[in-house]
């Protein structure tokens, strides 16, 4: 139970930690324009992150402080590539 629970969320947010890093340094500059419109997978991959984390919480009879944590730490990584995609449309208009 304890593998399930923590297991699938976890690798959901270390691939959305890759996918957001190499978003952020093709904006940076840092790298050539060819993986970044992956990025914006994230907010996807996080939002099914957040429907298992909703899922095992209705299982339990009480709370798991490391679900909890990984549900705020997934509300980041979902509002960031957002963040950057209005500040790409604002700057070009």
């Amino acid at each position: 139970m304890f593998i399930r629970s923590y297991f699938i969320p976890i690798v959901l947010f270390i691939i959305n930690v890759i996918l957001l890093s190499i978003l952020t340094l093709e904006v940076s500059g840092i790298l050539p324009h060819k993986q970044g419109g992956l990025g914006f997978f994230v907010p996807f991959l996080s939002f099914l992150s957040f429907q298992f984390i909703r899922g095992e919480q209705r299982r339990r009879d009480y709370v798991s402080r490391g679900l909890s944590t990984l549900q705020a730490v997934n509300t980041l990584t979902f509002i960031i590539p957002f963040i950057i995609f209005f500040t790409f449309l604002i700057r070009f208009i």
